[in-house]
């Protein structure tokens, strides 16, 4: 398999660690250690039951204690994302030998969602008790990690019979392999040294149609944006970030750059709860309406914006599009291209107005937005009418239907004060051999995240 160092590492975690719960393509939360949750008539706990058959290698069952264990190590980590994801847990407590009851410091429905994620992954405990799990793995899953070359190649084994899932985790061997260039890429797929890997939807023409590979469109819950610091001036004004949406020709854009994928209106993908049909097509290219509502704010000769922040993992022509299409208005920037992972804490601290890089609908839309909008991401922080809404989307003691109202709300409030400028929700194309099989546009994710759960995958000679 060949994917990017992300990717890899998450499909790398997935075959060694079992997590709690697993998202399905309609964004729906369902048990994977769990068999059953449940939270109490206020909100304030969640109580969940797990299998008794997984275990791990040394035998030591996976039972309510290690998942204490592992909770209460998650909730106090270092490591920001994980630590933060689980700040609603006050308490976790075994309350039978199955059975762990989640005490909340506020009600939530995020918790089986976030417990979808790396927060929930299971380690055994003597791992991270007196081992490192930063250099080496001791999962419930059917794979251990025979060798690992970070950036480089994660090789996987299955060494037990005993795994319980008796449909998953098929091949006998895995090995996920980071190759940054295209072309040495695109001939390994095509050479057949690689079984399965994910293009980009303006390189698939190099492969599609060969004889003995098969091509699968994906539609991800990912793809690009322009995140808005809105305390920065102009930016803090609604009709200049009005503005600077109808600048951009996202129709030319993703059909020539991301053939095949979606053009991006809304902070919901299509598909997935709280996507409104309403706002499709809510700010068309408009030239001349953009350059209008600038003159409005009080600035017809347009707007510099100096220095703007660029993901180094931008697809490349992009940034060359946006800033000829934003020129024709008066807008003009200069780009920073920065790290993919850094270009992010370095927008948050403030120092650029805008931000050109991939975001994502998130494992659920709250925690989507927690990672793109809240105040550790984006300067800006959020609203009171951002924050009650949000409150209403995540509120465990509501319906189903109460909540997926909210979530509409909340995405058209974000969608009309245009707290960024959508642009794709990309659809990858996976190629892969046709010996390969079970590859499905329903996996974990792939609405969300992206299909990152490659449990069920099986390879014939």
């Amino acid at each position: 398999m060949a994917t990017s160092e992300i990717a890899s590492f998450r499909f790398g975690l997935n075959n060694v660690y079992d997590r709690l719960f697993t998202v399905d393509h309609d964004g729906v939360t369902k048990g994977m250690l769990v068999t059953d949750w449940s939270y109490n008539g206020d909100g304030t706990q969640l109580v969940f039951h797990l299998r008794e058959d997984a275990s791990f290698r040394d035998g030591t069952p996976l039972d309510a204690v290690v998942v204490k264990k592992n909770l209460d190590r998650a909730r106090t980590l270092e490591s920001p994302v994980v630590k933060r994801s689980l700040s609603a847990i006050a308490e976790v407590t075994a309350t039978g030998p199955y059975e762990v009851t989640v005490t909340l410091a506020k009600p939530t429905d995020q918790m089986p969602y976030l417990l979808a994620g790396p927060a929930g992954l299971i380690m055994n405990p003597p791992l991270f008790e007196a081992g490192d799990p930063g250099t080496t793995a001791d999962g419930s899953g059917a794979y251990s990690v025979e060798s690992w070359a970070p950036n480089e190649k994660l090789v996987l084994v299955r060494d037990r019979d005993d795994y319980w899932d008796a449909d998953a985790a098929k091949p006998a061997r895995i090995e996920h392999t980071a190759i940054p260039d295209f072309q040495a890429f695109t001939n390994a797929v095509a050479g057949g040294q690689i079984d399965i890997g994910q293009f980009q939807p303006g390189n698939i023409a190099a492969v599609e149609g060969r004889d003995g590979l098969v091509t699968v469109p994906v539609a991800h819950g990912v793809g690009m944006e322009l995140a808005i610091n809105r305390n920065a001036k102009p930016l803090d004004d609604l009709r200049v970030r009005q503005a600077l949406n109808h600048a951009i020709d996202r129709e030319t854009i993703t059909e020539a750059l991301y053939p095949g994928s979606r053009v991006r209106w809304q902070f919901v993908p299509q598909g997935l709860s709280g996507f409104d049909e309403s706002l499709e097509d809510i700010y068309p290219y408009d030239p001349e309406k953009a350059k209008a509502l600038l003159a409005e704010a009080g600035y017809p000769d347009g707007i510099d914006l100096g220095e703007i922040a660029v993901s180094s993992a931008t697809t490349p022509g992009l940034v060359d599009v946006v800033q000829e299409q934003f020129a024709a208005v008066g807008v003009r920037f200069q780009p920073r291209v920065l790290d993919g992972v850094e270009v992010y804490t370095q927008f948050a601290s403030g120092r650029y107005p805008l931000l050109v890089g991939f975001s994502s609908a998130g494992i659920s839309f709250a925690a989507g937005l927690n990672t793109r909008i809240g105040p550790t991401q984006n300067p800006a922080g959020t609203t009171p009418e951002y924050d009650a809404l949000i409150a209403d989307v995540t509120d465990s003691r509501r319906t189903e239907d109460e909540r997926t109202a909210s979530k509409v709300e909340l995405n058209k409030y974000l969608t009309e004060q245009a707290w960024g400028v959508p642009i794709v929700w990309i659809t990858y194309p996976w190629v892969m051999s046709d010996k390969v099989g079970n590859f499905s546009t329903d996996m974990d994710y792939a609405t969300t995240w992206g299909p990152y759960d490659l449990r069920d995958l099986a390879i014939t000679e």
